[in-house]
C-alpha cells in the first residue's frame, strides 16, 4: 500500500506541475527521485525510533518519529519543488505535503496502531520550517535587476536538465548591454567554390543552449550554400557572450549577407609567408594577404584559454606601423592548469612585422577540406561541425591552418599534427579550436563542464584525420581570388559587470548553502531527539 501511494503521489505531483507549467523539468522520473529522497530520510529517522525503542522500551517514540519523520521529509520535498521545479510557493507547499500526508494515513489505519501526539508535531514543524526557510533567504539574495539567487538556480536547472533556456536567456538579456563589435571576414574565391575566414567579435558560451554557445555551428549553417567556413576564436572572454539564441542567429545571418559583398582581388592575388616565429612562450604564425596579417597564438604544450582582448589592440599598433592590419587568432589548443598570456611589448612582436614586411609576395594557390567528408561524426570532444582545414601553397610550402570546433584541445595534439604533417610535405600554420560550448554542461562528464579534444577521440585518430584532410585539400589546390571586410555590428552581449555580478551571487550562495547544511543537520538531529526523548 505504501509503494502504490508513492506511484500514484508522485503521478499526482508530476501531473499538477506539469498543468501549471508545461515546460517543468518536473517529469514522473524527477518527481520519484524528489519523494525517495524524502522517504529515504524518513526511514533513517524511523531506524533511529526503533532503536530508541529497543534500548529504552519506549513504545510511544515511535509514533512520535513517525509523525515528526512525515513533517521533515515534506519540509525536504518543498525545498526541491520550490528550489527546482516551480516559483509558486502556495502551490510547492500543497504538493510537498502530498506524499507524507498520504502515508501517514495509510500508515495510521495499517496493523500500525500509531498514536499522534501535538509535542512531535511542533518539533516537526520546527524542522520543516528550519528546512524551507533556505528557500525563503536565497530569494532574499537578488541582482540588482531584482532577479533571485533561486530564480537564476531554478532557471539554470530549467536548461541545464530539461534545454529549455527561455527562463535563463530572459534573465541574462536583462541584464547584458550594447555593445559595438568588429567582426573580420576573409574571402577566398575558387574553382571549387568560395571559402571564408571569420573573425567574430563575440564570442561562443556560456554552455547549452543559452546564447552563443554554438556560435561556430549557427554561422555554417548561416553560411550554407555561400561557400565553406572557418570561425575561428578571437581574444575576448564570456563577457563577449551573446545573450539570446534569437541574437545569435541575427548576427549570424548579418555576417553571411556582409560577406557577399566583400569585394575581390584580381586573380594574381599575392601572399607574404607563413612565417613562424617564437616570442617568449608563444608559438605565433603570421600570414599576409595584402595589407591584412592574420596572425595566429598558440601555447602549446603549454597552458592557454581566452586571451585577453587587450591583446589584439596592443599588437594592432606595431602592425600599423609596418604597414598592416592586424587580426589574432586565439589558437585556445592546450589545457593545462597554469595558464599563460601573451606580453605584447616583447620586442620579437615588432621584429616580426619587420620580417613580413621585407617578405616577398607570391602568388598562392587554396584548397579545402573538411572532416564530414569522411564521414568523421561528432564525440564526446568535437561538434557535428567536425574539422576544417585549409591549405595556402607557394612556390616555396604548402601550409595548412586547420580549425576543430571544439572547446581547447590536450597539449600533445598540436605536436603530434605537426610531426605527421611535416613527414607528408605540409607546414602547420596552427592548430585551432574555435572554443565551442555546444558540449558545455551536457552532463556531468567532468567537473569543467566539457572534455577538450583528445580527452574523448584518441589523439592518433584526429592526426590520421587531419592528415586525410590535408591530402584531400591538395587535390583541391587552385588559384584564388580574395577580398576582406571589417563588419560593425551593435549586440546585446552579457558584459563584464553582469557577469561578474553573476559569479559573485552564486558563489555567495553557494557558501550559504554549505553553512546552512551544516546548520539545518545539527538543528535537525537537535529536533528528532527531542521528539524521541520527551
Amino acid at each position: 500500500m505504501v509503494f502504490l501511494v508513492f506511484i500514484l503521489t508522485a503521478a499526482a505531483v508530476s501531473s499538477a506541475l506539469l498543468l501549471a507549467d508545461r515546460k517543468t523539468i518536473a517529469e514522473f522520473r524527477r518527481t520519484c527521485a524528489v519523494l525517495l529522497a524524502g522517504d529515504v530520510l524518513w526511514i533513517i529517522f524511523v531506524a533511529c525510533g526503533i532503536v530508541f525503542v529497543w534500548l529504552t522500551n519506549s513504545p510511544d517514540a515511535l509514533s512520535n518519529v513517525f509523525l515528526f519523520g512525515a513533517f521533515t521529509s515534506a519540509g525536504l520535498e518543498f525545498l526541491v519543488i520550490d528550489g527546482v521545479f516551480t516559483e509558486r510557493d502556495w502551490l510547492a507547499v500543497t504538493l510537498a505535503a502530498v506524499h507524507p500526508a498520504a502515508t501517514l494515513v495509510i500508515l495510521r489505519f495499517a496493523e500500525l496502531s500509531l498514536k499522534f501526539d501535538p509535542l512531535p508535531a511542533f518539533f516537526g514543524v520546527l524542522s520543516y520550517a528550519m528546512i524551507a526557510a533556505f528557500v525563503i533567504i536565497l530569494k532574499r539574495r537578488k541582482t540588482n535587476r531584482g532577479h533571485s539567487a533561486l530564480s537564476l538556480f531554478r532557471a539554470f536547472m530549467k536548461t541545464w536538465a530539461g534545454g529549455e533556456a527561455a527562463d535563463l536567456e530572459r534573465i541574462i538579456a536583462d541584464h547584458s548591454e550594447e555593445a559595438q563589435v568588429t567582426t573580420k571576414v576573409a574571402r577566398f574565391q575558387t574553382q571549387a567554390g568560395d571559402v571564408f575566414l571569420v573573425l567574430p567579435g563575440v564570442h561562443p558560451g556560456p554552455f547549452y543552449p543559452v546564447g552563443s554557445y554554438d556560435l561556430p555551428g549557427v554561422i555554417s549553417r548561416a553560411f550554407k550554400g555561400q561557400g565553406a567556413v572557418m570561425t575561428f576564436h578571437r581574444p575576448g572572454g564570456h563577457e563577449r557572450n551573446l545573450a539570446t539564441r534569437e541574437e545569435t542567429d541575427r548576427y549570424a545571418t548579418e555576417t553571411k549577407e556582409f560577406a557577399k559583398t566583400i569585394s575581390l582581388s584580381a586573380p594574381e592575388a599575392s601572399i607574404k609567408g607563413p612565417i613562424q616565429a617564437r616570442i617568449r612562450k608563444a608559438n605565433v604564425g603570421a600570414t599576409a594577404f595584402s595589407t591584412d596579417i592574420i596572425i595566429t597564438v598558440s601555447f602549446a604544450p603549454l597552458g592557454s584559454d581566452d586571451l585577453s582582448a587587450e591583446v589584439e589592440t596592443k599588437l594592432s599598433r606595431p602592425a600599423s606601423a609596418a604597414g598592416f592590419d592586424a587580426t589574432v587568432i586565439d589558437a585556445h589548443n592546450s589545457l593545462e592548469d597554469h595558464q599563460e598570456s601573451v606580453d605584447s611589448a616583447d620586442p620579437g612582436w615588432g621584429q616580426l612585422f619587420e620580417r613580413m614586411k621585407l617578405a616577398e609576395a607570391t602568388p598562392f594557390r587554396v584548397g579545402y577540406a573538411h572532416s564530414n567528408e569522411f564521414g568523421f561524426g561528432a564525440r564526446e570532444d568535437l561538434t557535428e561541425n567536425g574539422i576544417g582545414l585549409i591549405m595556402f601553397e607557394t612556390p616555396r610550402s604548402k601550409s595548412v591552418l586547420i580549425l576543430a570546433d571544439a572547446n581547447n584541445a590536450v597539449p600533445s595534439l598540436r605536436a603530434e599534427t605537426a610531426k605527421t604533417l611535416s613527414s607528408l610535405g605540409y607546414e602547420l600554420i596552427e592548430f585551432c579550436t574555435s572554443d565551442s560550448h555546444n558540449l558545455a554542461a551536457r552532463g556531468l562528464t567532468v567537473s569543467r563542464g566539457y572534455r577538450a579534444l583528445g580527452e574523448a577521440t584518441p589523439v592518433e585518430s584526429l592526426v590520421k584525420l587531419v592528415a586525410d584532410i590535408a591530402k584531400l585539400a591538395e587535390t583541391r589546390l587552385s588559384q584564388s581570388s580574395y577580398g576582406s571586410g571589417l563588419l560593425t555590428s551593435w549586440v546585446k552581449v552579457f558584459g563584464g559587470k553582469a557577469l561578474e555580478e553573476f559569479a559573485v551571487v552564486t558563489q555567495s550562495s553557494s557558501a550559504l548553502a554549505r553553512r546552512y547544511f551544516r546548520f539545518a543537520t545539527v538543528s535537525v538531529a537537535v529536533l528528532l531527539v527531542l521528539s524521541l526523548v520527551l
